[in-house]
């Protein structure tokens, strides 16, 4: 299921035309709609300045909680379904709660990234976060580093997930935290992501770019949504050789997606080309390394003295071979691991 979410109005010259429902609004009202006084009322009451946008987020909601309510049908019957019966996406079940609960060993509970909760805090630490500050992540996962932030630094965080289910999970973990407003976590298509202009003061990326397509011209649309003194902070994997397509095809299949990957100078040479002053550009492969094989020997290890649930080691295997395969690429010198942190005046 993708959602589609808010969308800015517009005029046919352009410019953000009236609501119809007395006032102007950015966003535009599903045809068929309208505002109540009570709707009115609790938007104020939640701190919204556009009833709008407040419509619109529970409207998102609602079609949350009903996808879940059908996936949690679907994960308790005792056969395979059929998705028809459901009207479920074809990617409805890439994620059940076994998968979940294994990364949450893995890592840090909710945070997807090698060296969680420490790690995330120490590569904030250049933006120097706190509440005027608005960002967004890009490939957020279950949202877990932004409501890390959030919670830490007081920072709002809009977080955008490619993964449908994965977007979705990580709304009912924001929802359950009581940070739905302060991180909505919200899918978006890379390849058309229609960001707001000159709206984030920082936008930020934790080893997921290298599954973003098109980025000659997605990063001038991630310059485009930044304020004046806006930040970008990303990791990412980036190749240190060329490699032919049957090697990423071979690479893609273990990380069942599909890559696009660039190499250290490819972004710095476009982050340059977008006016950023690169702060920051270091390989860090070997603590990359560091916290991929921490993780891994520790779960090995409590798996060893307590055992593990037979249900998840359904996933363990596909996990390890892709997090294996990972480290293989990195020790061999086919990638390397880089932080860049730019600003743009």
């Amino acid at each position: 299921m993708k959602l589609k979410f808010w969308k800015r109005k517009a005029d046919d010259d352009g410019d953000l035309s009236e609501d119809g429902q007395g006032g102007a609004s950015e966003f535009e009202m599903p045809p068929g709609h309208h505002l109540g006084l009570g709707t009115r009322l609790r938007a104020k009451w939640e701190g919204y300045d556009d009833p709008v946008e407040y419509y619109l987020l529970q409207l998102e909601i609602d079609v949350y909680a009903d996808w879940l309510r059908k996936m949690r049908v679907w994960l308790s019957r005792p056969v395979e379904p059929e998705l028809g019966e459901l009207d479920l996406d074809d990617e409805i079940g890439r994620w059940p709660p076994e998968r979940i609960r294994l990364y949450d060993k893995l890592f840090d509970h909710g945070i997807m990234i090698p060296g969680g909760h420490e790690y995330a805090l120490e590569l904030a630490k250049p933006l120097a976060l706190d509440e005027t500050l608005s960002c967004l992540e890009i490939g957020a996962k279950l949202g877990g580093v932004a409501r890390l932030l959030a919670d830490r630094l007081g920072v709002w965080v809009t977080a955008f997930e490619q993964d449908g289910e994965l977007a979705l999970l990580g709304m009912e973990r924001s929802v359950h935290a009581g940070a739905q407003k302060k991180v909505p976590v919200q899918t978006f298509d890379p390849s058309t992501p229609e960001l707001r202009k000159g709206y984030f003061n920082v936008v930020y990326s934790l080893g997921e770019l290298f599954k973003v397509p098109s980025k000659e011209t997605f990063l001038p649309e991630v310059a485009g949504t930044l304020r004046e003194q806006g930040q970008i902070l990303f990791t990412d994997y980036v190749l240190t050789r060329d490699l032919d397509e049957n090697d990423i095809a071979k690479w893609s299949k273990l990380e069942d997606c599909e890559l696009f990957p660039w190499t250290a100078q490819e972004y710095k040479s476009r982050l340059g080309q977008l006016k950023f002053d690169i702060r920051i550009a270091k390989d860090e492969s070997d603590t990359h390394l560091v916290h991929i094989k921490k993780a891994w020997m520790t779960l090995l290890s409590d798996i060893q003295k307590s055992g593990l649930d037979p249900d998840m080691m359904d996933y363990m295997v596909p996990e390890m071979e892709m997090w294996m395969n990972r480290v293989k690429m990195l020790e061999n010198g086919t990638l390397a691991f880089y932080r860049f942190y730019a600003t743009i005046n």
